[in-house]
């Protein structure tokens, strides 16, 4: 049963957001903590899982994958409505509430300051990138798929990302760990610097892929059929929302949230390849990527990350990906890395003695 049970971490938390962001004040932040502390102490003081157990219904634990957008949006609406002001009240929701509950959701939430609303939209990042940029992820590197595809596109345009499903499965998969790549983070390189570098060619590279397929197929650049268009106008639903429930405030925090969901991929891209190489054109192996058995951030990122066992089989299903203990390892689970990162000489220190042990075994195989 826990095999199963293990992969309903994600939808489990999200009550937890959407109950702080109604609540109002300081728990606002109650997302954002309950996720820091599960994740920062469980993967701390948890047992690796290195399990890689067989599914007889892979159907169930394939239906978090398909819940993640409905409870995203659910988490946007909610969130929109705690940006509005006086009596305004986005979809009746406190309205429908009053049947149930004797509190004053409107009064808190005219009550709410900055630092609950930076709660608020730390909770939503958070949410918007651990569940929805990881499973709009696993999604849409099922490209015979389009469903599944469309409900990853859709989850990426919360975070203003209309280029990750291009270039990451056409762009990022081909070129990992070479100079062509600026999702692959090069050694030395600052989580700041390259947090820029990554966004702007990342998204040139996901438009040059995408004007390529087009020709390819005769199809007019500016029409629907640009999936670097179509994802833009998904993107200006969410800040039609945002300005409909709390004018340029709501769009403030939207913008807000979206950075911060952003910036958490990239941070994430960054110590997923940090100063690892590989000869262009040679096949990727399990050692150009940074791995972890972790147990907490392996069942909230649905195995994300084995991310050895992901570029060497990208097609892979998440359940399917195999631990490689004898991989790359990271020094910390995927929450506590992405904190360290934000602080270059401790990361480093923590990085790079790993990267001397990476060269003595791999660099005899790099010719760059």
């Amino acid at each position: 049963m826990y095999k199963y049970l293990k992969y309903y971490l994600s939808p489990a938390i999200a009550p937890f957001i959407i109950l702080g962001l109604l609540l109002g004040g300081p728990y606002m932040w109650l997302g954002f903590f309950v996720l820091l502390l599960l994740f920062t102490v469980g993967d701390a003081f948890l047992s690796e899982d290195i399990k890689k157990p067989q599914y007889k219904y892979p159907f169930l634990i394939e239906i978090p994958l398909y819940l993640a957008l409905p409870i995203l949006i659910s988490i946007l609406v909610v969130f929109a409505w705690s940006t509005g002001s006086n009596d305004f009240d986005l979809f009746n929701i406190s309205l429908f509430l009053s049947y149930f509950f004797e509190y004053d959701f409107i009064g808190s939430r005219n009550c709410n300051n900055f630092i609950h609303y930076l709660g608020g939209v730390l909770s939503v990042a958070f949410a918007i990138a651990g569940i929805g940029t990881n499973i709009g992820h696993e999604l849409t590197h099922r490209t015979n798929k389009k469903i599944d595809v469309l409900f990853g596109r859709w989850m990426f345009s919360m975070s203003c990302n209309a280029d990750f499903s291009i270039e990451h499965v056409y762009g990022h998969h081909v070129n990992v760990c070479t100079d062509k790549d600026p999702a692959s983070a090069r050694r030395g390189e600052n989580v700041y610097s390259f947090f820029l570098r990554s966004t702007i060619y990342g998204h040139l590279s996901a438009w040059k892929i995408e004007s390529r397929r087009l020709k390819v197929k005769k199809l007019n650049i500016l029409s629907f059929n640009n999936q670097m268009l179509t994802g833009y106008l998904m993107t200006m639903v969410w800040l039609c929302l945002f300005y409909y429930g709390g004018g340029l405030s709501g769009l403030f925090l939207f913008i807000s949230q979206a950075l911060i969901a952003k910036f958490i991929l990239e941070v994430v891209n960054y110590f997923e390849h940090y100063g690892l190489r590989r000869t262009p054109g040679h096949r990727v192996q399990p050692y150009h990527s940074w791995n972890t058995n972790k147990r907490l951030s392996s069942m909230f990122l649905f195995s994300l990350t084995r991310h050895s066992a992901h570029h060497e089989k990208p097609r892979e299903k998440f359940w399917n990906l195999s631990p490689y203990q004898d991989a790359p390892q990271l020094p910390y689970g995927y929450f506590t890395s992405l904190l360290v990162c934000l602080f270059p000489s401790i990361w480093k220190n923590s990085i790079h003695p790993l990267l001397d042990e990476w060269d003595s075994k791999y660099s005899k195989n790099i010719t760059v």
